[in-house]
């Protein structure tokens, strides 16, 4: 069948507008109810937008079930979103502007977003819950909380799974490269790909990396440098168009990305170029996909059934965005949850959030299967440690997990 993510765009671009003029998704507030405000620091119209549009779906959506359930006695949510257009200039009003309307949180999508505004979040001691992750935010701890984990603690795993279970050639070691936007998510990605092969020279050989400006869709000779490769690494949005064009000159590659992005713009890649351009690329992601059979998985469809049956269809070929939403905006809202049993919502304020936070862990039946080790503490700023390794498969036309399990980072 053929879906569209244009038509996700569409569908939210009112909502982008009232977003961007101040207006907030609550009612007033109610007698005896308190009002916390998650402010969304996000991209709503800029490249991400095509993945990160159904991720604000997946906000707005547990935000009405936690409300509507009563999960948090005594407290109602509200969001005040701004879109920071994937543009860094943005970050930091963006920030000023969220917290100037009466933050009390502040959720961010997109992984350089944490780095830009930790000083910040430090210093006003307002706490930051990156869905996703970035490195620079780990060390010194602060006030940035990361739900995931970040893509450069991907590779070293995903490249050991590769050599032991997907290269077919023993005896031979698989060449590595990487391609992307100039960008320091790129450059941490490198640094953790040739660690690898320096440490384990008899397993792997790393090529080159190649870059081009930022947010730029063309790819010109930095595809002849990689046409060497048996795996080349690429993240997110430049990903389609550096696949197309490495194969339109008649080369051959598996492809992998080790930053979710490649499952969370599935429809948007297979729109682009195609099922059978895609196929066999792996991408290693810390929250399971539509086709895992997990309590998560089951709740995101249960959202969607409740608050958006007549876009279900549209959301679901997106990609991981809303269900990997879901799954980490999970842990953001049980941390919330835990502060306010410990305080009371009347005396919620970041710093109840901060202590919940540093002593969360996971349990409960949502997460049946999982690792109770996951979570935070007064020095640890990811939530999770381990990843799950998946394929895009022209065949089904869907992205199937192919690890046995999850997998444990490999961090050193």
């Amino acid at each position: 069948m053929n879906h569209s993510w244009r038509k996700v765009l569409a569908s939210f671009l009112v909502l982008v507008l009232i977003a961007v003029l101040g207006m907030s998704c609550g009612d007033d507030e109610e007698e005896g109810v308190v009002t916390i405000r998650l402010g969304e620091i996000t991209d709503l119209t800029g490249p991400g937008s095509p993945a990160v549009i159904t991720l604000h779906y997946a906000l707005e959506d547990m935000v009405k079930y936690y409300n509507e359930n009563g999960l948090i006695p005594g407290v109602k949510l509200d969001i005040i979103s701004w879109d920071n257009k994937y543009d860094p200039s943005r970050e930091i009003p963006g920030y000023e502007w969220v917290k100037g309307k009466g933050a009390d949180i502040i959720i961010v999508v997109i992984p350089s977003s944490g780095p830009v505004l930790k000083p910040s979040a430090d210093r006003d001691k307002i706490p930051i819950a990156s869905l996703s992750a970035h490195r620079d935010t780990f060390d010194p701890p602060g006030w940035v909380f990361n739900m995931s984990n970040s893509a450069d603690m991907h590779v070293k795993t995903l490249m050991k799974w590769i050599v032991e279970n997907h290269w077919e050639d023993p005896g031979t070691r698989p060449k590595f490269g990487l391609a992307g936007w100039d960008e320091n998510m790129i450059r941490a990605i490198e640094d953790a790909m040739e660690e690898y092969s320096q440490d384990h020279p008899d397993e792997v050989d790393y090529v080159d990396t190649v870059v081009v400006p930022f947010g730029s869709q063309t790819w010109g000779g930095e595809v002849e440098r990689l046409k060497d490769c048996d795996y080349i690494g690429a993240i997110g949005f430049p990903m389609a168009k550096f696949i197309e064009a490495f194969q339109l000159r008649g080369h051959d590659a598996t492809f992998i990305d080790p930053s979710a992005g490649a499952a969370s713009y599935r429809g948007f890649f297979v729109d682009l170029i195609g099922w059978e351009a895609l196929d066999g690329t792996l991408t290693s992601n810390s929250a399971p996909f539509w086709s895992d059979d997990t309590p998560v998985i089951d709740l995101a469809r249960e959202l969607l059934d409740t608050y958006r049956p007549g876009q279900k269809e549209e959301v679901i070929w997106a990609g991981l965005a809303y269900c990997g939403g879901v799954h980490n905006l999970i842990y953001t809202f049980e941390i919330l949850k835990n502060a306010i049993e410990e305080v009371g919502a009347e005396n919620f304020d970041g710093q109840a959030f901060y202590d919940a936070a540093v002593e969360y862990t996971l349990g409960g039946p949502l997460f049946e299967g999982y690792y109770p080790e996951w979570g935070f503490t007064e020095t640890k700023r990811y939530m999770v440690d381990h990843l799950l390794v998946q394929e895009f498969n022209a065949e089904a036309e869907d992205i199937v997990t192919v690890s046995d399990g999850w997998l444990p980072l490999i961090l050193d």
